[in-house]
C-alpha cells in the first residue's frame, strides 16, 4: 500500500494553542456577566481535541447548551483574531515539513476545533499553499471519526493515514479504517500505537513504512 494523503490534526500536533486561547476567552468571558470557570493551562489542555460544544460546557456549565454554544461561538471568533494578530505557538519544523511532504503526498488538516480556528494557524504557520483541504466540527457540527470518513469520501482518498497527538485520535482512525501516526509531543499519550513520531522531520521517513 502506498500512502496517497497524510490527514493533520492540529492542536498538540501541529501547535499548542493554549497561550492565544486562554487569553482571548478569559477576556471577553469576564466582559459578560455571567458566571464561568476561567480557562487555565490545566483546562484548555483538557479541553483540546474535544468538540466546541464540550469546551462551552465546561466553561459555562450553568448555561443552557444553546445560550453556551453561541457564547462559544464567539469565543472562536475572538480566538482566531488573537492567533491572526499575535501567532500561537507553532511545535518545530511545521513549515519545512508540509513543503517537504506535499511534493509526494496530498495534505490535509482535520480537527474538532471552531470554525476559522484552521485557517488562522495555517495563515500564521504559513502552510496555505501546501494543504489541499480542511475540515473541523465547526464547519458542520459532525464528530472527528464521521468527518474523517467524509474526507476521504469527498476527496476520494484511497490510501491516507492520520497524524494525532491523543487516544482519542487513535479511535477515529480505527472507527474510519485509517492508519494512524501518533506524535510524542502532544496533549495525549498512545503508548501501543504501532508507529509513532517523536519530530515533524521524521514523517517523511515514518511514512513509507505504514502499512
Amino acid at each position: 500500500m502506498k500512502t496517497d494523503a497524510v490527514i493533520f490534526d492540529i492542536d498538540g500536533t501541529l501547535t499548542n494553542s493554549t497561550r492565544p486561547i486562554i487569553t482571548s476567552w478569559n477576556r471577553h468571558l469576564a466582559s459578560l456577566g455571567c458566571s464561568y470557570h476561567p480557562l487555565d493551562e490545566e483546562l484548555a489542555g483538557s479541553l483540546m481535541g474535544k468538540t466546541m460544544d464540550d469546551w462551552a460546557m465546561a466553561v459555562l456549565p450553568d448555561l443552557p447548551i444553546e445560550e453556551a454554544r453561541e457564547i462559544a461561538e464567539v469565543m472562536e471568533q475572538k480566538e482566531n483574531e488573537e492567533i491572526r494578530s499575535d501567532g500561537t505557538d507553532l511545535y518545530p519544523f511545521v513549515k519545512e515539513t508540509f513543503e517537504q511532504l506535499s511534493k509526494e503526498y496530498e495534505l490535509f488538516i482535520l480537527s474538532n476545533c471552531g470554525k476559522g480556528y484552521i485557517e488562522a494557524v495555517m495563515a500564521h504557520a504559513g502552510i496555505e499553499q501546501y494543504v489541499k483541504g480542511h475540515l473541523c466540527f465547526g464547519d458542520n457540527g459532525l464528530d472527528k471519526p464521521d468527518n474523517l470518513k467524509k474526507m476521504i469520501h469527498d476527496y476520494q482518498l484511497k490510501h491516507p493515514v492520520y497524524v494525532g497527538d491523543t487516544d482519542r485520535d487513535r479511535e477515529c482512525c480505527e472507527i474510519a479504517g485509517v492508519p494512524f501516526i501518533f506524535v510524542s509531543w502532544g496533549f495525549g499519550d498512545v503508548p501501543d500505537a504501532e508507529y509513532r513520531c517523536d519530530s515533524l522531520k521524521d514523517l517523511a521517513d515514518l511514512i513509507p513504512r505504514v502499512k
